[in-house]
């Protein structure tokens, strides 16, 4: 059956499912968290509309990178994720792709309105996802790539709330979240690898696993959240003018995130490629739990009560990868 052919026997219920799973909306947590701790920052003329359109960024943000990624790498998905919409015919995908950035052309004109530091850094962050996409093949340089285009989210929540302030004017303490948020998304980008391997060597992708081995890029995955946790607890711990209470929700939720950075990394360790997807989803877990423990500092009662929805969201819609073993 021709492409055409599966895109006219696909139902209209399926293609929806195909569009989501298109946009990663599994992923959100990643991109709406990080946005959610920058928004810890204090105040500037923040407005609904403003903050409106900064979490619109933050949760459509991570969708807008993964299409342009998957556009340029159908070479790689037709053997590592040959059921993605692209590769499996379900999404033309010049049309995704057109519709993707045309949605997001839209809401940046929006934010040049209502918050120009928004539009800035929202265009800053999908000219990071190109970036991304031409520094994938290099090892180590990819994933951090990655991880710190994606941090800018955390800086995009930070100027959703500053609107009056100047694009550049971000207090310390939110680059020190971003810097921590680049960390470990650095790492998730890392152990996402570890499942692509096959495929990336197939697309001449020299990803840390495919240039390294498996064996030392899952040790060097280690690197990452060791760094992020032990700079967040001496952070926590240099804030004196954190209260009990905000400390006790940090500890907390950075414990959480530690013990499920743990069983990502032994899973990793004990079985690189037949535990890489088990590995990723609870790397998964641990990311979206660190990041909202950086937010909880400032917080405490929201960002305790938000990782509640957060991750059973996480939960269930992760769910829906396991058929095909690629979150």
């Amino acid at each position: 059956m021709s492409v055409n052919q599966v895109q006219h026997a696909v139902r209209p219920g399926d293609r929806a499912v195909a569009w989501a799973r298109m946009w990663r909306f599994h992923f959100v947590p990643l991109s709406l968290s990080a946005g959610l701790v920058g928004m810890t920052a204090p105040t500037a003329g923040a407005t609904t509309v403003s903050v409106v359109v900064g979490l619109l960024f933050c949760i459509f943000g991570y969708g807008v990178g993964v299409v342009i990624n998957d556009w340029f790498d159908r070479k790689a998905d037709a053997v590592n994720a040959p059921d993605r919409p692209f590769v499996a015919g379900l999404i033309n995908p010049h049309v995704g792709l057109g519709l993707t950035l045309a949605l997001s052309a839209v809401l940046l004109v929006v934010a040049v309105v209502v918050a120009p530091a928004v539009a800035i850094w929202g265009g800053i962050a999908i000219a990071g996802h190109l970036v991304y996409t031409w520094t994938k093949g290099v090892p180590m340089v990819g994933n951090l790539a990655n991880g710190v285009d994606m941090s800018l989210f955390t800086v995009l929540g930070a100027v959703a709330v500053r609107p009056d302030a100047g694009w550049l004017d971000i207090p310390a303490t939110t680059w020190f979240q971003t810097a921590l948020v680049a960390v470990v998304l650095s790492g998730f980008c890392l152990v996402g690898y570890f499942k692509d391997i096959e495929g990336d060597r197939v697309a001449g992708y020299r990803t840390l696993p495919v240039a390294l081995g498996t064996r030392i890029s899952s040790r060097i995955a280690v690197i990452f959240p060791v760094v992020a946790l032990a700079a967040a607890a001496v952070g926590a711990l240099a804030g004196a003018e954190h209260g009990a209470y905000a400390q006790a929700a940090f500890w907390l939720l950075l414990a959480a995130s530690g013990l499920a950075f743990t069983r990502s990394l032994v899973t990793l360790i004990r079985a690189p490629e037949a535990g890489a997807y088990e590995a990723l989803l609870w790397f998964t877990r641990a990311t979206t739990l660190f990041v909202l423990s950086l937010g909880a500092l400032r917080e405490p009662t929201f960002f305790l009560v938000g990782a509640i929805p957060m991750m059973l969201y996480l939960e269930l819609t992760l769910r829906t990868t396991r058929s095909s073993r690629q979150a």
